[in-house]
């Protein structure tokens, strides 16, 4: 599937995302991030050494998966394509905007925990997706059951 625009919402909220990477043996490398939808781009602040890190400095191929699992209207996109890394000045202010768009400014202002999250966010990755693949599973439920059927009665509930 394309991408679907009236999923685009799960890319403006604070979501935890599904990065998948390749480990030096070629294994996938799957682990939970934060990230920004800007001016058609992915970004994930991570530190370069961070396995993903390391993974993505030796092999640029990476996907991204961003759900939401309101039972009955579970639904998401998946992006994939090749990473570009942005350090320095260039990858601080991104770094920043990630961060803020998950911690409180409290957390960003406090002496210990706001640097702390910028010292290990020393890297921007940042994925122009070449794919999409996106569900939904309210449209699908819509083409599957007629009014007179509660789709709960056939689904049972996701765990949060």
């Amino acid at each position: 599937m394309a991408f679907n625009e009236s999923l685009s919402h799960l890319l403006q909220e604070r979501r935890i995302a599904t990065l998948t990477t390749f480990g030096e043996d070629g294994m996938p490398h799957v682990t939970a991030v934060w990230f920004l939808w800007q001016d058609s781009a992915l970004y994930i602040a991570t530190s370069r050494h961070t396995g993903k890190g390391r993974n993505l400095a030796r092999d640029s191929r990476m996907a991204l998966c961003i759900e939401s699992r309101e039972d009955g209207r579970e639904a998401g996109l998946s992006a994939s394509g090749q990473a570009e890394l942005l350090t320095g000045e260039i990858a601080a202010p991104l770094a920043r905007q990630i961060n803020s768009k998950y911690l409180t400014p409290t957390a960003m202002e406090h002496p210990v925990v706001g640097p702390a999250f910028i010292e290990m966010s020393d890297l921007v990755v940042k994925l122009v997706p070449q794919k999409w693949i996106s569900w939904d599973m309210a449209s699908l439920g819509a083409e599957l059951f007629t009014p007179d059927m509660d789709p709960m009665e056939y689904f049972y509930p996701t765990l949060k």
